[in-house]
């Protein structure tokens, strides 16, 4: 047991645990009732309302208001709301990315197409105008180069020309001289060699050789020079050559072969011997020996008992070379 709190009178009272839960009860029942008068009057002014409502009409729901949002209900909202729009967004950029690429892949597609069908294209390609010029320079450079050839065409067939009638002319002449040349020929008659940059002249005389008569042969060696000499000019004399002469009957009889040495007759290049044919016939003379850079070996024929010579012509020409 404890001591209960004074009372009114100010005595105290010591009573069981039981009394005094009791008389808190008993004091809590007054405000009990207070607290629940108010709401039975509207309950009861709610009733009275629906019962003239129902006699006015049929029964109608009042709207309910939504319940006051919470301030970070209404955030979270607002920040959901913006994520879908940026979602939104997104979607709609990534659509339109889509629908870019879509359009450049055909295209590309189309280009390539077009590449094969067309072939590669030109980056450097010429404009109308560049390509009118570069035809116009083409132009005029073919002209150039066909006046060009035209007049060398001339240049050269004028020469031709010129070569042509010069050697119509020196024909004409020998022709026309043929007589006063085997008038000369009788006396000294003349005969040429070439052998690479060596000229091998031969000079017969008489010209006209007979049988049993001294012939007398000699020949004038030079060497023709691409650079011309102080002294000889563009044709050296060949000094100090050793040669042999052999004069040689073609029908092959016994001492058909004659050998003779070929001396210097003094002048620079002039070389002779002499010989006396013991019958009428064709004999050649062969000259051999050695030059500073080759051989020599020529030959030279002569007709006895014959005139005019049936080679005559023949060597006449090969003196004009």
């Amino acid at each position: 047991m404890r001591p209960s709190p004074a009372l009114a009178g100010g005595r105290t009272i010591e009573m069981p645990m039981l009394r005094v839960r009791t008389l808190a009860l008993s004091l809590s029942l007054p405000l009990m009732a207070v607290t629940f008068l108010p709401a039975a009057d509207a309950s009861a002014a709610r009733g009275d309302d629906e019962d003239e409502d129902e006699d006015d009409g049929p029964p109608r729901s009042s709207p309910r208001m939504p319940p006051p949002e919470d301030a970070g209900d209404a955030k979270a909202k607002d920040s959901k709301g913006k994520k879908d729009d940026k979602k939104a967004d997104e979607g709609k950029k990534k659509d339109k990315a889509d629908d870019a690429k879509k359009a450049d892949d055909a295209k590309a597609s189309k280009d390539k197409k077009s590449k094969k069908d067309t072939g590669p294209v030109d980056v450097l390609a010429e404009t109308d105008e560049e390509r009118a010029r570069r035809k116009k320079e083409d132009d005029a450079k073919k002209k150039a180069e066909a006046a060009e050839e035209s007049a060398r065409a001339k240049k050269d067939a004028a020469a031709q020309k010129l070569v042509e009638e010069k050697k119509a002319a020196e024909e004409k002449r020998l022709k026309d001289s043929r007589q006063q040349r085997l008038a000369a020929a009788r006396r000294v008659r003349n005969l040429k060699r070439v052998e690479g940059d060596y000229v091998i002249s031969a000079e017969v005389q008489p010209g006209e050789v007979k049988a049993k008569q001294l012939v007398e042969v000699r020949f004038d060696i030079i060497k023709r020079l691409r650079i011309a000499d102080p002294k000889f000019g563009t044709r050296e004399p060949q000094r100090g050559l050793t040669l042999l002469a052999t004069v040689i009957d073609p029908s092959g009889k016994k001492d058909s072969k004659v050998e003779y040495v070929v001396h210097s007759l003094g002048a620079p290049g002039v070389y002779g011997f002499h010989f006396t044919p013991p019958k009428n016939g064709s004999v050649q003379v062969q000259l051999t020996g050695e030059l500073k850079e080759r051989g020599l070996n020529v030959t030279f024929p002569l007709a006895v008992g014959t005139w005019p010579p049936p080679d005559f012509d023949d060597e006449d020409k090969r003196l004009l070379d």
